[in-house]
């Protein structure tokens, strides 16, 4: 009996480096999440990690994020 896989789509939206071997990658999965993760590319290991964070982009999470952000901006603004 086959068993069926789900494939997972996912689209980087954009990168910014953290270090030179570290990168904050924003990625839409299967258009409905968000994942911010951190990326390593160094001689051992090239890819994802652990440290990051995926949550739907629905249910009223985007928009709350959003204002999070904007918030985040403020502060900064502030420094």
């Amino acid at each position: 009996m086959k068993t069926k896989t789900k494939t997972t789509e996912q689209k980087e939206i954009g990168r910014i480096a953290l270090s030179d071997e570290q990168d904050l990658v924003a990625s839409i999965i299967d258009k409905e999440k968000l994942d911010l993760r951190v990326y390593m590319s160094s001689d051992s290991y090239r890819g994802p990690t652990k440290r990051g964070v995926r949550f739907y982009m629905f249910d009223e999470n985007w928009p709350a994020f959003k204002r999070l952000i904007d918030k985040i901006d403020k502060e900064y603004q502030q420094l």
